[in-house]
């Protein structure tokens, strides 16, 4: 009797043991709400999760208007977007040189159509369609405008900045840090010659960045409500323009910056 009581006792601790040693093993799993995802200061697509449904954008100019279809991927028509920023739809057009820039909010005109009046120079664009469906991923990719004689397509050379300091009417915006470099997180700063931004689309400023080819689009938003301070990484060396958007007594103002990225 009391060799089979040992045996129990024995194969019990066993078992105890062997299950403690397989918990301690396990990955921890994440905590609520923690995804390994872009951060929010940032991003170049929206991806709901467990979401199989996706949405795509076209975009059209003609005679001063630029026109939005956003349909799902059976061809229909789709209109349920979250407000972003304060805005439904952010609409970045950038000429093919990199030297005209847009940021523009079109208005919805019926299901997946949303227009907006622009004049463009005549030339070669691509727009942004910076968007956030309720129900179905997303992921933005340029597409093409011409505007009147656009003539035949020229690849943009980018040469970096000597400076970092960038001036639009009185104000002048200074960008730091002066050295990028690929793969590793980096903080911009701005700081101004006079004044403090205003809130402008529910944050203290936007900054836009393209590489030279015009393929990669961010949209980074700053770290906080009061801070002048954007967060992103560039995951590839190479040349790319910068546009800060900052708000100075009710009027937009935008500075352009052309950046190396070293490797």
């Amino acid at each position: 009797m009391k060799r089979w009581i040992l045996s129990a006792v024995l194969i019990l601790a066993a078992v105890t043991a062997g299950y403690s040693i397989y918990e301690s093993t396990q990955p921890a799993e994440a905590s609520p709400g923690h995804h390994s995802k872009e951060s929010s200061s940032g991003h170049s697509g929206h991806d709901p999760e467990e979401s199989e449904r996706s949405v795509s954008a076209k975009a059209a100019y003609k005679d001063g208007t630029i026109s939005i279809h956003v349909k799902d991927d059976e061809n229909q028509p789709y209109s349920r977007l979250q407000v972003n920023h304060e805005k439904i739809m952010h609409l970045i057009v950038v000429s093919e040189d990199l030297k005209t820039y847009r940021h523009l909010h079109p208005d919805k005109r019926e299901d997946g159509l949303y227009e907006v009046r622009q004049s463009l120079p005549d030339g070669r664009y691509k727009a942004f369609v910076d968007i956030k469906p309720e129900d179905a991923a997303y992921e933005i990719q340029p597409a093409n405008l011409s505007a009147g004689a656009a003539g035949p397509s020229v690849q943009s050379t980018l040469y970096p900045d000597d400076s970092f300091v960038q001036r639009s009417s009185e104000y002048e915006a200074k960008m730091s840090p002066e050295q990028l470099k690929a793969n590793e997180a980096v903080r911009l700063s701005f700081t101004f010659n006079k004044g403090t931004p205003e809130r402008y689309l529910g944050a203290a400023g936007h900054v836009v960045i393209l590489d030279e080819k015009g393929e990669k689009f961010l949209h980074v938003h700053p770290l906080s409500d009061n801070e002048t301070k954007f967060e992103t990484t560039f995951k590839d060396p190479g040349v790319y323009k910068i546009w800060a958007e900052f708000k100075f007594e009710g009027k937009v103002h935008v500075f352009p910056y052309s950046v190396k990225v070293e490797d």
